[in-house]
């Protein structure tokens, strides 16, 4: 993985000593190497960091075509197969996967980036075309934000380079009330004006301006698309056993020891069990949580035994927590609403140090598979009646109803702490959130309730706390690039056109998955119920280093961003200081979003 950054304006040069520091905003994302290209004319610019892992350093980025026609820059993994274009007389000159890019868009243009297959964000400058474009991957793996202002366009893999060169640091008020809701526009970002490029979309740059358009016809991100087929439960294991292996095999590095991240759960256990039967080295790793409750690193560790690999515990203590806590926020450059984020941050950084660059993530199966428990309520006790609901919940939740014709139950579990978030806002920002500001979410009449609550999460908490904040953000702020098989584009095209009832029959959840998964790890392991990565609740200890850490900020609350109200929050925060742990518990999202605020507030320098 790497980091990229772009820039483009027909009416002003690039400050090329900006771009500088902005591009070395982003060496984290790529420690290895740095690169960069501008126009004869300084009107355009790409930068690159890399994390080296193909190639040796005939590979650095930004990388031009033989006739230097084509510039591009990759961040992510293009596992394609090189022979077709081979045969058409091409010859590679690198051992980089992202030069498959450069020879495809020579040949096809941006018709064949349908063609992409990986987890990648890119950009192509076309100098005879004079154009650029850049994109990501059709699930979102890889993050790529844009600013378009006077006349001006500046992108790059996360936030804070776009800020290092000097895009406004203004609060977006949109985001801050539709992120009370967790459930929010996952295009939308803290700072106004920024947004994230639409998964499976290019922005096409040119002197007429800037246009968004998908690349893809059928997006993985709404199942609906995709047809029914006529397969027996048997012939689906089978094609399904196929297809994850292949995926998971694409994803190994040949000749090395390969890792991956260990829960309890079906996910990781079979993605670390199958990749066990494929590569004769692999090093599982799980955290550790003090707190037993929400430990799953003995049970991970037990089936690492039995199935016979290397495993490593990272026992992640109050201490380290409160140590990397900022750090992981400011990476994550969102508001979480768990401090998993700083264990997860702290996890990459072990593996950094310990010389890995890749490892195999189980990001992807519970949303395709119906494996979230919120899933399963919605086809088993489904809401339908706003008005059982405290009169205070029911405008919001009238809006999601308005919005999708039914009321997602993981909608419906955020409320009371969006409702208690919006509360705490100052005089002039008491409105409420709408839900209406999903721009690329619309529903038929033909899609199955379940397929809209899909759609609402892929749109939304997937791309931006599971595959943002728990996934790419903390791995690539040390350089680990995470390999998620369970969203391989094939894989996924085909769980969609399954039956219902082999992802979910009422009872058992991911059965398919259980069934084939089976076949390479003890029974018991495979009829393991999902339990959530979370950590104990954080900001309410009443000693140790965490209380110093949330009471710092919340008895001086220098950093709370002028749309709350100090008194208000100030005021709950000493009242839940007081309460029993088991409300505690209920509150602790709540100050875990405001505390994630404030520290983007102190790193940023946000204005409202």
């Amino acid at each position: 993985m790497c980091g990229i950054i772009f820039y483009h304006s027909e009416l002003n040069r690039c400050n090329c000593e900006k771009f500088s520091r902005a591009l070395l905003s982003l060496k984290h994302r790529g420690p290895d190497n740095d690169g960069l290209w501008f126009s004869e004319s300084k009107n355009l610019a790409i930068g690159h960091t890399r994390l080296e892992i193909n190639g040796s350093s005939d590979a650095s980025q930004p990388m031009h075509s033989s006739d230097g026609s084509i510039v591009i820059a990759v961040n992510g993994e293009i596992y394609n197969n090189r022979t077709d274009i081979e045969k058409q007389g091409i010859t590679f000159t690198t051992e980089s996967d992202s030069e498959f890019l450069l020879h495809q868009f020579m040949l096809k243009g941006p018709a064949g980036l349908a063609e992409l297959d990986g987890e990648f964000a890119f950009v192509v400058h076309d100098k005879k075309a004079g154009c650029s474009y850049l994109g990501r991957d059709r699930f979102g793996i890889k993050p790529l934000f844009y600013s378009f202002s006077n006349g001006q366009l500046l992108a790059a893999s996360e936030i804070k380079a776009l800020l290092e060169y000097g895009v406004e640091a203004k609060w977006n008020k949109n985001y801050l009330s539709g992120t009370e809701y967790f459930i929010h526009d996952a295009l939308e970002t803290f700072v106004e004006g920024v947004y994230a490029i639409p998964p499976g979309h290019i922005l096409k740059v040119s002197n007429r301006g800037v246009e968004c358009l998908p690349y893809i016809t059928k997006s993985p991100l709404n199942p609906s698309l995709f047809e029914a087929q006529p397969i027996s439960f048997s012939s689906a294991c089978t094609e399904f056993e196929d297809l994850l292996f292949n995926a998971i095999d694409k994803r190994l590095i040949k000749k090395c020891s390969n890792h991956t991240y260990l829960s309890s759960g079906i996910d990781s256990s079979a993605v670390t069990a199958m990749a066990a039967r494929l590569s004769g080295s692999i090093h599982s790793y799980s955290i550790g949580f003090e707190n037993q409750i929400f430990d799953e690193s003995k049970l991970a560790s037990q089936f690492a035994r039995e199935i016979g690999v290397t495993h490593e515990t990272i026992t992640v203590t109050d201490q380290i927590l409160a140590d990397n806590f900022c750090s992981a926020v400011v990476h994550s450059e969102m508001p979480i609403p768990n401090i998993n984020v700083a264990a997860k941050f702290h996890l990459s950084k072990v593996l950094s140090q310990a010389g890995h660059k890749t490892v195999l993530t189980g990001e992807g199966a519970d949303e395709s598979l119906l494996g979230y428990g919120f899933f399963r309520q919605d086809l088993t006790q489904s809401y339908v009646d706003v008005e059982k609901f405290p009169s205070s919940w029911q405008p919001h939740l009238l809006q999601v109803q308005n919005k999708l014709g039914l009321m997602p139950t993981q909608a419906v579990h955020a409320t009371p702490n969006g409702l208690l978030l919006t509360s705490l806002r100052n005089n002039e920002h008491l409105i409420r959130s709408s839900f209406a500001s999903f721009s690329k979410f619309e529903r038929t009449v033909t899609e199955h309730p379940i397929e809209l609550s899909q759609k609402l999460h892929y749109q939304s908490v997937f791309q931006t706390y599971n595959l943002g904040a728990l996934a790419d953000r903390t791995e690539m702020a040390h350089g680990i690039e995470g390999r998620p098989p369970f969203l391989d584009n094939k894989l996924v095209e085909f769980v969609h056109s399954l039956p219902l009832s082999y992802k979910f029959d009422g009872q058992v959840d991911k059965r398919l998955l259980r069934q084939v998964a089976g076949k390479f790890m003890p029974q018991n392991y495979t009829q393991i119920e999902k339990k959530a990565f979370i950590s104990a609740p954080a900001s309410l200890k009443s000693r140790g280093p965490l209380a110093s850490l949330f009471q710092t900020q919340f008895l001086d609350l220098n950093y709370l961003p002028d749309f709350y109200n100090k008194d208000k929050v100030r005021s709950l925060y000493l009242q839940a200081l007081t309460i029993s742990p088991d409300k505690q518990a209920s509150l602790d999202p709540v100050f875990m979003h405001l505390s994630s605020l404030m520290v983007l507030q102190e790193r940023f320098g946000l204005t409202l």
